[in-house]
């Protein structure tokens, strides 16, 4: 994704009127001249990348969640873009794959805004951890940042990136790998789940100024993008771009906790560094544990067939790197714990069911074996550390 610097704009000038739209379309147009083209190059002209960029694999599984009503579409477009023969204890698969996958799906259902249409689907959980961040950021420019610094923990040679000139600022989106080419669906879905995101965020109250997509207008109009985005719409731009006021982003955090920001942090750090180094079997069976699958209590026997081996081989494996499933699913509980009890939000009942406990005590008696103390007492000592 290119930055830009971008000419200051005069008070009269303020684009939030529609007579002034094309003003500040001439503008942003002069900012991209003024960089000599250089940055709209680097990311046009080939980077010389050498391996395949990788996307998560939830990114696919979440394409086949929605459309679980056509189970003969999900057979074919798993066929269609090999990922029928995937371990499922993959992590990451091909990015030029999933955009094919997803530009494939919008044409063989007829939904031509299939992107737009998911975008607005799920609230933090659907993008696990990174979300969690946004919404534990302490403002929106914050949450923004956030989730363009650690975007790359999901999806390679991607870059979301949160650009200011004096009044305004524009949040851009790209792809920076030119081999991938036909990617309408994925853009239009990107930009529209980062304004839900901000939408959550500040209550339905923030609102942009202008869109920009790098692609075609399409035949059936911009109608779903003004009501998604509640602003203009403009097509073959040179990158896509939310516009909106630097006040905007001025929106505190409904339900931040300081508490939750440094394990979130570390969290996402510990799996960043995970997918950088080769993949163990103990790995692929902790991606199988899921949030949702700790939550219904997911056991070895269904996590082996998931694997497609039998439950011993899965026992033999883990024991032959000095672990264990129990050991596993145990960290993995109390990895999820210590995420969900510092969001004040939450009350002990509701955590409790989310970690698949049947009742409080169950999980009275988890915390104080990992952390020596009561749910309560965690929550308490945390947020007491936080206020030092």
């Amino acid at each position: 994704m290119c930055t830009m610097p971008c000419r200051r704009l005069d008070k009269k000038d303020h684009p939030d009127s529609g007579r002034n739209i094309d003003y500040l379309s001439r503008i942003i147009d002069i900012s991209y001249q003024n960089t000599n083209d250089s940055a709209y190059a680097a990311v046009n002209a080939p980077i010389g990348i050498k391996t395949e960029p990788t996307i998560s694999y939830q990114f696919v599984s979440s394409l086949f969640d929605a459309i679980q009503d056509r189970p003969d579409v999900i057979s074919e477009g798993l066929g269609r873009y090999e990922f029928s023969g995937l371990d499922p204890g993959t992590s990451k698969v091909s990015l030029r794959r999933y955009i094919g996958l997803f530009e494939w799906l919008s044409e063989k259902l007829g939904r031509p805004y299939l992107g737009l249409e998911l975008s607005q689907l799920g609230g933090p959980e659907m993008l696990g951890v990174i979300s969690y961040l946004f919404f534990a950021s302490k403002d929106l420019e914050t949450a923004v940042r956030n989730f363009g610094h650690y975007l790359q923990a999901l999806q390679e040679h991607s870059q979301l990136e949160l650009e200011f000139d004096e009044e305004y600022a524009h949040i851009d989106y790209g792809i920076l790998d030119d081999r991938i080419t036909h990617r309408r669906q994925d853009s239009e879905y990107s930009l529209g789940h980062t304004w839900h995101l901000m939408q959550l965020f500040s209550g339905n109250a923030c609102r942009l100024t202008m869109v920009e997509f790098e692609h075609d207008r399409p035949p059936g109009g911009e109608g779903p993008y003004r009501r998604l985005f509640g602003a203009p719409v403009l097509f073959r731009r040179r990158a896509n771009r939310l516009h909106l006021r630097r006040d905007q982003l001025t929106f505190p955090s409904r339900s931040g906790d300081p508490n939750l920001y440094p394990i979130l942090e570390a969290h996402i750090q510990a799996l960043i560094s995970r997918s950088s180094r080769i993949q163990t079997f103990a790995d692929q069976v902790r991606s199988q544990l899921t949030h949702e699958a700790i939550g219904r209590g997911i056991r070895a026997r269904e996590v082996a067939a998931q694997l497609g081996i039998s439950i011993a081989t899965l026992h033999r494996r883990l024991a032959a790197e000095d672990t264990s499933y129990k050991k596993i699913a145990d960290e993995q509980t109390k990895s999820l714990a210590s995420l969900l009890i510092a969001q004040k939000s939450l009350s002990i009942a509701t955590i409790a069911g989310r970690l698949g406990y049947s009742e409080t005590a169950a999980l009275t008696r988890a915390f104080h074996r990992w952390f020596g103390m009561s749910p309560r007492d965690y929550r308490k000592s945390h947020r007491n550390q936080a206020m030092e």
